[in-house]
């Protein structure tokens, strides 16, 4: 499945072609100006764009010129579809810097197989360049109810908005998808799947991951209570391989289960995000987390602390919670009452309330890890 933008003037074929594929399995979203086409692209890069040539005051070959002029965007595949069939009118498609190129009327198994050939192509040009291994992320805490899942969900979105490139969320909860019911996705598959795979691959993965309207990518748990043992080391170690080298950035949600997957994912990711409310019992709970990690010789690349505060008062200050921890606190999210509306409606805050406290500071730290992650790249 892959999420497609599909430009046309007119509205009856824009249908048409969105059917088309929609019924091979990708998700589509429909714009029918394209003046305002390419800032909806640079808002939300897709994995593809289905253009249309003749438009009202703006050709495909147009903006197809002004995608390949646009930095976050010169890499996106774009598919030409015209009336025109003639040699001189592919050369044109290609000239603007089209991928592809169908002429109109085209049947729904010629389209698909367009698509299809051109995403394969993107994947394997960017195994090929990608000698960037991506960036993952694990967010963690053996006390339930600190808002865990609501940072990472947030965190992983900003994360895509703010650097346009592949971003995957995994939810290792052993029971029910809390993140889904975030993103208010419906997966239809989840990591309980893969467990009867021992040696699947990339395709075999990526056939699993639930795609946001943004583009971001879900690897959801399952709908059923899971035991502990569940999740081996191996197949964690397996799935987090296969993300780092297709994703740029990867954020985990780990469950509050102290068992040898849960700390190999620790010694894996390259961050390691401790996630605390200001309370006695879960401070008392992180000390004696941290303890325990120490006694096990775990070591985490680079861990951090993030303060999360979700009831209106706190019992501790942030310096008690500090000194309880013998540690800085980098992050302190203050009590956002608006997310209580946007748990319900599956509209995470860093997408509706830019300046609300919870995404001021994940849009802080998604500048921050982004700009290490994009130095990387270029160096």
């Amino acid at each position: 499945m892959a999420r497609i933008f599909v430009i046309d003037d007119d509205e009856q074929l824009l249908r048409m072609v969105g059917l088309m594929l929609e019924r091979g399995g990708h998700n589509i979203t429909l714009i029918s100006n394209p003046h305002n086409g390419l800032e909806q692209l640079k808002a939300n890069k897709p994995d593809l764009l289905v253009l249309d040539v003749m438009m009202p005051g703006m050709s495909g070959h147009d903006l197809t010129r002004q995608i390949r002029e646009t930095s976050e965007l010169e890499t996106l595949p774009i598919l030409i579809l015209t009336a025109r069939s003639q040699d001189i009118d592919r050369d044109t498609a290609l000239k603007s810097g089209a991928d592809g190129y169908l002429s109109k009327p085209v049947t729904s198994q010629e389209l698909i197989e367009q698509v299809d050939s051109l995403l394969t192509q993107k994947a394997q040009v960017s195994r090929q360049s990608g000698s960037v291994q991506g960036m993952v992320l694990a967010l963690f805490g053996l006390r339930g109810g600190v808002g865990k899942t609501t940072l990472a969900t947030n965190l992983a979105l900003a994360l895509r908005r703010v650097s346009q490139q592949e971003v995957c969320l995994v939810d290792l909860s052993l029971s029910i998808s809390q993140a889904a019911f975030h993103l208010q996705l419906k997966s239809q598959s989840s990591w309980a799947d893969l467990l009867a795979n021992n040696n699947f691959d990339w395709p075999t993965l990526n056939d699993h991951l639930a795609i946001h309207p943004t583009g971001l990518r879900l690897l959801a748990a399952p709908p059923l209570p899971q035991a502990p043992s569940t999740i081996s080391t191996e197949f964690v170690r397996q799935v987090i391989t296969l993300l780092r080298e297709n994703m740029i950035f990867t954020v985990l949600d780990l469950p509050p289960v102290f068992n040898p997957a849960f700390m190999a994912v620790l010694e894996i990711s390259d961050v390691g995000l401790h996630v605390i409310t200001p309370d006695v019992i879960t401070v008392r709970t992180a000390v004696q987390t941290n303890r325990a990690l120490a006694n096990a010789n775990i070591n985490i690349k680079q861990k951090s602390f993030i303060l999360n505060q979700t009831s209106p008062t706190a019992q501790l200050s942030q310096a008690t919670v500090e000194r309880a921890l013998s540690g800085r606190i980098p992050f302190h999210v203050d009590y956002d009452p608006n997310q209580i509306q946007a748990l319900p409606q599956g509209n995470p805050l860093v997408l509706t309330a830019v300046d609300s406290p919870l995404p001021a500071v994940i849009k802080r730290m998604a500048d921050v890890i982004w700009k290490r992650m994009a130095a990387k790249m270029k160096s």
